[in-house]
């Protein structure tokens, strides 16, 4: 059988093709931004990894701490981190939670709080290491307590991201030990658990597609601890089933996809090893930062870290109410039939003693959704229905994009949606309404709006409509219409103006 000869093709050529793809637009097109602020590229060549590739065990242990490789152990025991669980109830610890650190037999230094409320891997492993030479100065220069020591991370929903962030930590200890002097064998564990950020109580299942990517991730990274968390988990009870798939996931990675047989196989990717080396270096600056601003207390007390961990949050949960980030179930194909009762408010009593900072509370992505559904169950209680008129104008191929799009944005709240047929003339969209009077209508349609109907249709349904609230689809706005629905809206925002309505409120 003869072997396919492929042509070499050089970058340049690349681009050219590239370009010409684009039909005129731009390069940088083609390239994106993440939570950490690096502009990913769409292609990594060999120019874009700096440093010579280590083998496992050797530094700067980018690969692993040791030569030897074994599938993540499951079920791992932490301990209490002080500091960063203090810092999720608000409390910076007393000296007393650092007296017992000298006398326990692990410690842990956990960065799932910071996770939780939306810090960026960055962010994650500079806090880490912030963590870690805090611990050194408290206890005198007790090194030992790091051979003893458990690093916990969160695997969250940028794949690679995650990946990097694992093999950049390794990286970054390496130039932790030689800083702090500590011995070759005052290595800490990497325990990971997939994150409950992207999780969602709507369309609960989508979550164990989210959980194994995490954990797919996160033994890529090499690690030695993984913990995958039911799918149900956001509910605040777990089923025998969702605990069940979470321990058969990390099985099918290792069974089936044989993750076990190969260490570090994302290893020698151009793309994972310039992720690697601009995360770690941006993680560096930023530990270097807190420790010249006098360490981590100084800047959990100052409020610093709260300040840029909430900037990076805000962002992120504009981007999924954007739906610039989809969260499938939750802000994109949702559906509209689920119905998610009141949460019951559980207080927490706060027995954690220290001076009082800036709490970091953990929130997840979805639950600003979550809440949008909760009101629309609401307002079915009362015997009502959150239902939208779509006035559908010229024929199926000029309304149905649009009317999808506005009727799969409705059904994110919980708003239910009754199509016209496809309306040719005034007379038809005016006895739609009629029969379906209700206090929400979006024209679908835009094109045909345009040619044969203008003023003289929105005229003649506010006649009808009286107070009913009119909006149009598509970022063009008429005289006489109430607002708009297009790509790029504020969902949360938008839907829960219109469940005002519903509510008997108005829009504004």
């Amino acid at each position: 059988m003869q072997k396919p000869a492929f042509q070499r093709v050089t970058c340049a050529e690349w681009k050219a093709a590239a370009k010409a793809s684009l039909n005129g637009k731009p390069l940088s097109q083609l390239h994106t931004s993440t939570a950490e602020g690096i502009k990913l590229k769409p292609l990594y060549t060999k120019k874009d990894r700096h440093e010579a590739l280590s083998l496992p065990g050797e530094k700067p242990f980018t690969r692993g701490f040791q030569h030897s490789f074994s599938f993540p152990e499951s079920n791992v025991k932490l301990e209490t981190d002080p500091i960063s669980e203090g810092a999720a109830a608000g409390i910076f610890p007393d000296e007393k939670a650092f007296e017992k650190l000298k006398n326990s037999p692990l410690l842990t230094i956990n960065t799932v709080p910071y996770h939780m409320s939306g810090a960026n891997a960055v962010q994650e492993l500079a806090l880490a290491l912030s963590e870690a030479a805090f611990i050194v100065k408290k206890l005198q220069n007790s090194h030992l307590v790091f051979s003893k020591c458990i690093i916990h991370f969160a695997a969250g929903p940028d794949f690679f991201i995650e990946i990097a962030k694992i093999r950049a930590f390794r990286t970054l200890w390496a130039s932790f030990m030689d800083v702090f002097k500590l011995e070759d064998f005052e290595k800490p564990k990497i325990s990971v658990e997939t994150s409950e950020l992207t999780f969602s109580v709507l369309d609960p299942h989508v979550n164990i597609l989210r959980a194994g990517s995490a954990a797919f991730s996160a033994v890529l990274g090499n690690i030695d601890y993984l913990t995958v968390m039911p799918f149900d988990t956001p509910t605040g009870s777990t089923s025998k089933l969702a605990e069940r798939i979470a321990v058969n996931i990390p099985r099918i990675l290792k069974h089936e996809a044989l993750l076990d047989k190969v260490a570090d196989p994302a290893g020698g990717s151009y793309y994972i090893e310039s992720l690697t080396e601009e995360i770690g270096r941006l993680a560096w600056d930023m530990f270097s930062e807190i420790e010249e601003s006098g360490g981590i207390k100084k800047a959990l007390l100052s409020g610093t870290i709260q300040k840029q961990i909430l900037d990076v949050q805000e962002k992120r949960q504009l981007e999924v109410e954007t739906q610039k980030k989809q969260l499938i179930g939750t802000n994109i194909y949702a559906n509209s039939l689920d119905k998610l009762k009141d949460k019951q408010q559980i207080k927490v009593k706060q027995t954690k003693k220290g001076e009082k900072i800036v709490p970091l509370p953990s929130k997840r992505f979805a639950e600003p959704f979550e809440n949008l559904r909760r009101r629309s169950w609401r307002i079915q209680q009362t015997g009502q229905s959150a239902i939208a008129g779509l006035i559908c104008l010229g024929d199926i191929k000029t309304n149905k994009p649009p009317a999808d799009y506005v009727a799969g944005m409705l059904a994110v709240g919980g708003i239910e949606t009754v199509r016209s047929t496809n309306c040719m003339s005034i007379e038809e969209a005016i006895e739609f309404v009629k029969k379906h009077p209700l206090p929400y209508y979006c024209i679908c349609g835009m094109d045909f709006f345009d040619e044969q109907f203008g003023q003289d249709l929105i005229n003649q349904l506010k006649k009808i409509i009286g107070t009913a609230v009119i909006d149009i689809a598509g970022k063009q706005k008429p005289r006489g219409i109430s607002g708009s629905i297009a790509a790029g809206d504020n969902l949360v925002e938008k839907l829960s103006a219109l469940l005002s309505l519903y509510e008997g409120g108005n829009e504004n």
